[in-house]
């Protein structure tokens, strides 16, 4: 069992989800830099449609879990064609989906168009 700064038990649980937050906030962090003579590089957010568990597990208010029903929902039911497509996911509600939109995406990406010859 860890200990917190006053010396007091910390489950273990509270280890994993500061280091989910600290990572969220980490890459808030690098969305908010900007090249000092360039356009803001490209976002980073999570694909709904490609990430497994531990990468889902990174969003705010995303546990291991939900970020398991995700991928199974992902699974069975094919990708997320927006954010707004999780709330099909058990446990998923507006609060969640406000949350987790800035560091997510989804879509499905388009078929390369057929060139001719």
């Amino acid at each position: 069992m860890n200990r917190d700064v006053d010396g007091a038990p910390r489950p273990i649980g509270a280890v994993a989800l500061s280091a989910s937050l600290a990572a969220v906030a980490a890459l808030a962090a690098v969305q908010a830099l900007r090249a000092p003579d360039g356009p803001a590089p490209a976002p980073l957010a999570i694909d709904l449609n490609a990430a497994g568990p531990e990468e889902l597990s990174l969003l705010p208010g995303v546990g291991p879990s939900l970020a398991a029903r995700i991928v199974e929902d992902r699974a069975s039911r094919g990708p997320f064609r927006t954010i707004d497509d999780l709330d099909r996911v058990r446990g998923v509600g507006a609060s969640l989906l406000r949350g987790v939109r800035p560091f997510a995406r989804a879509g499905v990406p388009e078929a390369p168009a057929a060139t001719g010859a």
